[in-house]
């Protein structure tokens, strides 16, 4: 079988996932390279690829990494796999942060964060997704005041997408401390999907 190579490498997001996608959705069977130079790219491309079902190897370079995806006829999405689904025919919820907090006043709105996202506990869940974006992606970071909550909310079946480019810019990926580490198709495509997208 042919192997197909993918150069992602100074791409911006969501470009490198895009191409991989356009690459597996053309190829029948058979192997996919992929390179690409960013931690961002790289985690985005292996979900994607783990999410159906596609065996992923992932070697490291210089400045870069090589994921090869193999991908074989009949293989199925896996049922252990998360993946956060903004596609469904119900009703759809987008809550959307772009900051940590709320307004102009920070105090203030800090304590407004913590309000609405507890209020939205008592409410059906869904397809609901909570967006964190810009600023707002800190709300799921080491030491923020609104992880409990975010746990609850993910504890009750909400997804949670944290924008990665914008992880990378403030360089807190690694603080990461609950939801998923996105990227830019799949959020719009959930805001697409969305019957009702309320911003913070």
């Amino acid at each position: 079988m042919k192997e197909i190579t993918i150069d992602t490498r100074g791409l911006a997001c969501p470009e490198p996932v895009v191409r991989t996608k356009k690459a597996l959705d053309e190829t029948a069977e058979g192997d996919i390279l992929v390179l690409a130079d960013t931690e961002n790219a790289r985690d985005n491309i292996v979900r994607l690829a783990q999410s159906q079902g596609y065996e992923v190897a992932v070697a490291e370079e210089a400045g870069y990494c090589r994921i090869t995806i193999s991908k074989k006829a009949g293989a199925k999405p896996r049922s252990d796999f998360t993946v956060t689904s903004c596609a469904a025919p119900d009703k759809q919820i987008v809550y959307l942060f772009d900051n940590d907090f709320i307004g102009s006043n920070r105090e203030l709105g800090k304590i407004l964060v913590n309000g609405f996202m507890n209020a939205a506990l008592s409410l059906p869940h869904k397809n609901a997704t909570v967006i964190l974006i810009s600023n707002g992606v800190k709300l799921a970071t080491k030491g923020s005041y609104a992880l409990e909550v975010l746990g609850k909310l993910k504890e009750q079946g909400v997804s949670i997408l944290i924008c990665g480019t914008c992880l990378d810019f403030f360089k807190i990926r690694d603080k990461v401390q609950v939801g998923t580490i996105s990227n830019a198709l799949e959020i719009m495509q959930c805001m697409a999907n969305a019957t009702n997208t309320i911003k913070f």
